[in-house]
């Protein structure tokens, strides 16, 4: 279940309550601001279903909308990422390894690829290369993310291989959606 912060509009995922209470207090990890939060039996159901796909049809979108591509394995990360960069004007697509992500890019031309670089298949090192070398490819931003890198080193190997900026993937979620609007120019 996806809630915002009524204090600081931090937004983040909570598990849905066990019991049928019509309220739940919340504390707020970023502010520590403790609020109620109404949970109507209804309103569970829909908000811990899996997050919906995007309502976009693949390759037809606002044309003013830049399209971003979140590439990870994990499906929990990929729509944690979905859920931080949805107040952003962009549309959303994900794929769960080097491959499929290059077949979306290839049909899709996203104006933005968050490539987290420990992925199957394809490693997200490798998938930076091939699309630097694919027609279009230089035109589109790359932003790197690692659980396991860190550092300064990190950022500067992947930038030699084409990544434009890199992040780690304990970020902070304004660190993520302040990346991603400079690399959009949003």
């Amino acid at each position: 279940m996806i809630i915002a912060c009524p204090q600081c509009r931090a937004r983040y995922r909570i598990k849905p309550p066990a019991d049928d209470k019509p309220l739940v207090r919340v504390k707020c990890p970023s502010c520590q601001h403790t609020f109620e939060l109404s949970v109507e039996a209804d309103a569970v159901s829909a908000a811990s279903a899996p997050s919906a796909a995007p309502t976009e049809i693949p390759g037809q979108r606002e044309e003013t909308r830049p399209l971003v591509l979140v590439v990870d394995d994990a499906r929990f990360f990929r729509e944690m990422i979905r859920d931080l960069l949805a107040d952003l004007p962009v549309s959303l697509e994900t794929a769960g390894d080097g491959r499929e992500a290059l077949e979306k890019i290839r049909a899709l031309h996203p104006s933005l690829l968050l490539v987290d670089l420990n992925i199957p298949g394809m490693s997200g090192q490798e998938l930076i290369e091939v699309v630097r070398h694919e027609p279009g490819g230089r035109e589109i931003r790359i932003l790197a993310m690692s659980g396991v890198q860190r550092g300064d080193e990190a950022a500067h190997a992947v930038r030699s291989i084409g990544a434009d900026d890199f992040i780690n993937k304990s970020f902070r979620p304004r660190d993520l959606q302040e990346r991603v609007r400079q690399l959009l120019k949003l």
